[in-house]
C-alpha cells in the first residue's frame, strides 16, 4: 500500500514539474486582420452607410474603434513593416515600397514567438524572405490561389499554446476582382470622397472597391465564427485595420489624413469595454507594444511606439500629443516628406525641395493634384481636407515654429536624417500604366 501511495505521489509531482500536457495556455490569443488600401471612412462603423461591413461593424460594437488612428506612412510595404516592428519606417530597414524587411530587426511576432506563442502570417506578405523567420508559419496567398481563405490555416493551429495570426487580405487592392452581381449596381449609392472626382466611371470603380471590402468583411466573419465555435473568441484580442488609404483621389501614398487614417478596431471583452469610440491620437507603431504588454512578453527598448492600454482603459486619457509620419521611396520615385499631426494642425515638410507629382493624384481617381511645397500648415478642425495652406500667414508663425521644432527633435531622436536639398522635377507617368482595369472596361 505504501508503494502505491508513493507511486501516486511521484506521478503527481511529475505532472506538476512537466506542466499540463494537452491543456490550453490561458494567455490571450491575438488575431490581426489587415486590409489592403482601405480608407477609414470606407467602413460602416466609421460612418459609411453604403459599404457592406456587418462583421467589422459588429467587432466595433463589441469593442473600441479609434477615430484618430494614424499610420506612419501610406505605402503598403513600409506601413506593414512599421506595424509589425513598432518602429518608424526609416528605422525598420524597409522604408519604401517593395523593400525587404531584414531579419535582424526586432518585432512583435518574434517576441511573441519567443514567449511561446504560435505565430502565423496568412495572406499578402510583401515583406521579403528574411523576415519570414519571425513567424512559425508564413503562407503567401499570392503563391497559391490568391484567395483569402484563412480557415484551413486557422485549423492547423496548435491547441496547447496561445496563437498570433496576421491575416493579411489582398482586398481591396487593384486590380479589382470583378464578379457580378455587385452589391451596389448601378453604383448610385456609393459615397464619392470629397477630394475625388465624381463621375460615372469613378462611381463604378467605387462599387468594385466596395465589393472587395465586403468580401474581406465576409472572410473576417468566417474566422470570428470559428473562434466563437471553438470557445476561444472572448480570450482573443481581435484587431482590424488597413495599411493605408484608398487610391481614390490620390489618398494613398500621401501624408494627408485621407492617406494615413486607418479604421482601427480592438475587441477583447476582458479588458476593453464594448461600443466605445476613442478620439485620442494613436499611431500604428503603438500596436506592437500594446499587444506585447497584453501577452506578458517583453517590449524591446528600441521600439518607437507606446502602449495604448492607458487610453483603452480611459478613452479620455491621451497617450501621445502628435503623430509623426513619413513618405519615402514609392517605386522609382524618391521622396523625403515628413509630417507632424496634432489634434488641431497638420504640418508637412518636403525635404527634397522638389515638386512631388503623385502618380495617382493625376489619374481618373483624382482631379486635384497637390504640389508639395517646401512646407505646408493646415488647421484640420476648420479645414479637414487640408485645402488652405496657412504656412505663409504671419498669425501662424508661432504654430509653424513650434511644429517645426517638434519635427526636428523627432528626426534627431529617431536618427531620421534628411538628404541634401536638391531641386528636381518628378516625371508624370500616364495613369493607364499604373492601373489595370477589368476586362471589357473602356478606359475613359
Amino acid at each position: 500500500m505504501d508503494r502505491i501511495r508513493l507511486l501516486h505521489l511521484l506521478l503527481a509531482l511529475l505532472a506538476l514539474g512537466c506542466g499540463n500536457w494537452g491543456v490550453a495556455d490561458p494567455r490571450p490569443n491575438i488575431v490581426v486582420f489587415i486590409m489592403d488600401d482601405v480608407g477609414q471612412r470606407d467602413v460602416g462603423a466609421f460612418g459609411n452607410p453604403a459599404v457592406h461591413t456587418p462583421n467589422i461593424d459588429r467587432l466595433a460594437a463589441e469593442g473600441m474603434r479609434f477615430h484618430r488612428a494614424f499610420l506612419t506612412t501610406s505605402s503598403c510595404t513600409a506601413s506593414r513593416a512599421s506595424i509589425l516592428t513598432g518602429l518608424y519606417p526609416h528605422s525598420t530597414g524597409a522604408p519604401g515600397l517593395h523593400d525587404t524587411l531584414p531579419a535582424e530587426v526586432d518585432s512583435l511576432p518574434l517576441q511573441l514567438k519567443r514567449a511561446g506563442y504560435y505565430t502565423a502570417s496568412i495572406g499578402k506578405w510583401h515583406l521579403g524572405e528574411p523576415f519570414k523567420s519571425h513567424f512559425d508559419r508564413v503562407v503567401d496567398m499570392r503563391e497559391h490561389t490568391g484567395s483569402a481563405d484563412w480557415l484551413p490555416e486557422l485549423a492547423k493551429r496548435p491547441h496547447d499554446k496561445p496563437f498570433f495570426f496576421w491575416f493579411a487580405s489582398l482586398d481591396a487592392h487593384t486590380p479589382y476582382d470583378w464578379h457580378k452581381p455587385l452589391l451596389i449596381d448601378p453604383p448610385d449609392e456609393v459615397i464619392v470622397p470629397p477630394w475625388s472626382k465624381d463621375s460615372d466611371y469613378e462611381r463604378r470603380m467605387l462599387a468594385l472597391y466596395y465589393h472587395e471590402i465586403a468580401r474581406v468583411d465576409g472572410n473576417i466573419g468566417k474566422v470570428i465564427d470559428v473562434l466563437r465555435r471553438d470557445g476561444v473568441l472572448d480570450n482573443t484580442l481581435v484587431l482590424v485595420l488597413s495599411d493605408n488609404g484608398a487610391i481614390f483621389g490620390g489618398a494613398k501614398t500621401t501624408l494627408y489624413d485621407e492617406g494615413l487614417l486607418t479604421p482601427l478596431i480592438l475587441r477583447y471583452p476582458p479588458r476593453i469595454a464594448a461600443g466605445l469610440a476613442n478620439n485620442q491620437l494613436v499611431s500604428s507603431i503603438d500596436l506592437a507594444p500594446t499587444l506585447l504588454a497584453l501577452a506578458g512578453a517583453p517590449v524591446p527598448a528600441g521600439m518607437d511606439g507606446v502602449s495604448l492600454w492607458p487610453t483603452i482603459t480611459d478613452p479620455q486619457q491621451a497617450v501621445r500629443q502628435y503623430i509623426y509620419a513619413e513618405r519615402n521611396r514609392q517605386g522609382p520615385d524618391h521622396y523625403f516628406e515628413r509630417a507632424i499631426r496634432t489634434r488641431e494642425f497638420l504640418y508637412k515638410r518636403n525635404y527634397n525641395g522638389r515638386r512631388v507629382c503623385d502618380p495617382l493624384a493625376d489619374t481618373i481617381f483624382g482631379d486635384k493634384p497637390r504640389d508639395s511645397k517646401h512646407r505646408e500648415l493646415y488647421h484640420i478642425p476648420s479645414d479637414p481636407l487640408a485645402q488652405h495652406d496657412l504656412s505663409e500667414l504671419p498669425q501662424y508663425h508661432a504654430v509653424l515654429t513650434s511644429l517645426r521644432q517638434v519635427m526636428n527633435i523627432t528626426m534627431h531622436v529617431t536618427h531620421d536624417d534628411p538628404p541634401p536639398l536638391v531641386m528636381e522635377q518628378c516625371p508624370l507617368r500616364p495613369w493607364h500604366e499604373r492601373i489595370r482595369f477589368p476586362q471589357g472596361w473602356r478606359q475613359p
